[in-house]
């Protein structure tokens, strides 16, 4: 009787462990909350100062000037 028991919970249990369809999900949520807290903590750093917001657009703008060939 408790082995009956023991292989019918062991079954379930094998089941439920095998099955991970969901993990990768939680991954890319957990790394996509990371690069949110991230980005939210240096825009709280910055507030009011624009010479750091001033010297990322130029140096984007200089990127996408290069690869247009200008």
């Amino acid at each position: 009787m408790l082995t009956k028991c023991y292989v019918s919970v062991k079954a379930k249990w094998d089941r439920y462990i095998k099955n991970e369809r969901g993990a990768q999900a939680l991954e890319w949520i957990a790394l996509g909350m990371l690069v949110l807290a991230i980005m939210g903590a240096i825009a709280a750093t910055m507030e009011g100062d624009t010479s750091m917001g001033q010297a990322v657009k130029s140096q984007l703008a200089k990127m996408i000037n290069s690869l247009g060939g200008d």
